[in-house]
């Protein structure tokens, strides 16, 4: 089988399939490939096909160090197997040939997920990205009439390619999100779900028991929130939008939410858990800010601010008690 050169968009994209698969990429990395990616057609298509070509061989497990240009500056990354492949023309590793027929990735019922201290920016095939925060779960299915996601987990940025006859839904426990194309930011809770919409709009519903319609609209600067009731619609304070998006600089922003959803958050970041030695400890509200990776600044706050000590058992859960 003929090997090709690569294209330098298909080495662009190899490097920025590694850069993104970092544990903990940065704020930095993240902005720049969004730039990268909107600056030509060709771009989304080389990514689209390497990503391809990843899901294929993702199961080798051996790295090699590779120089190759990025605009005028020259890098050398360790490129897995999946950037190898981009590369195997040049490197004679004929792994897999990328062409210009491989098909996008098949999004079906795909899992995305996110360990504590790693975001994860994944890229539809629609065109649609999600940036995901540590300790997020989802999954997506853009097959049939909608595009749906069922988000299962944490918090998560949604930037959704607008198309008019395929509405995109992002369903959860306590109701569902729907959309035609817009930017919004999804906070999965222990009690309910929070929508904030950062621009265009945004539908949301709630199916209950004898009331059949329980859908609302909000568009940007405004909050959707769906719990155990009906669903309500907040418009934000000029500040609250930050606190809103901290999160994306590994910082929790304790704005009034309970103990009990505080110590979820410190969890997605950290992997430490907790535990309450009552429902009155759990239900303590907070507010202030803290790295979400920091457990011992976290117990500080905690006992300085709101009385709350904290007693450690053997298998590393925090027990969480009021003093």
């Amino acid at each position: 089988m003929a090997h090709r050169e690569p294209t330098q968009a298909e080495l662009e994209a190899a490097h920025w399939l590694v850069v993104l698969d970092e544990p903990r990429v940065s704020r930095q990395d993240i902005d720049a490939f969004q730039t990268w990616l909107a600056a030509d057609e060709t771009h989304k298509r080389a990514y689209d096909a390497v990503s391809a070509t990843a899901d294929k061989i993702d199961a080798v497990l051996t790295t090699e160090p590779v120089a190759h240009e990025i605009g005028h500056r020259r890098t050398r990354v360790p490129i897995r197997p999946i950037a190898m492949a981009a590369l195997s023309a040049a490197a004679a590793l004929a792994l897999f040939v990328i062409s210009p027929l491989s098909p996008l990735r098949d999004e079906a019922g795909a899992v995305y997920a996110t360990a504590p201290e790693q975001e994860r920016l994944v890229r539809l095939r629609d065109g649609t990205t999600i940036e995901m925060a540590p300790g997020a779960r989802l999954r997506a299915s853009l097959e049939g009439d909608e595009r749906r996601v069922r988000f299962e987990e944490g918090v998560a940025l949604f930037n959704v390619a607008h198309d008019a006859s395929r509405p995109f839904v992002v369903m959860t426990k306590f109701g569902e999100i729907r959309v035609l194309g817009t930017s919004f930011v999804v906070r999965l809770g222990p009690d309910g779900a929070i929508t904030t919409v950062l621009s265009g709009r945004v539908e949301a519903r709630r199916e209950m028991l004898f009331s059949p319609d329980n859908s609302v609209a909000a568009s940007a600067d405004q909050e959707i929130e769906l719990g155990g009731g009906a669903p309500t619609v907040s418009i934000l304070a000029p500040d609250a939008l930050d606190r809103r998006l901290v999160w994306r600089e590994r910082m929790v922003a304790l704005d009034g939410q309970s103990l009990r959803e505080a110590a979820a958050e410190v969890t997605r970041f950290s992997g430490v858990r907790f535990a309450f030695a009552d429902t009155a400890t759990a239900q303590v509200r907070l507010a202030g800010y803290v790295a979400g990776d920091d457990v011992e600044a976290f117990l500080a706050l905690l006992e300085n601010n709101v009385g709350v000590g904290a007693d450690r058992r053997a298998d590393g859960v925090i027990v969480l008690r009021s003093d």
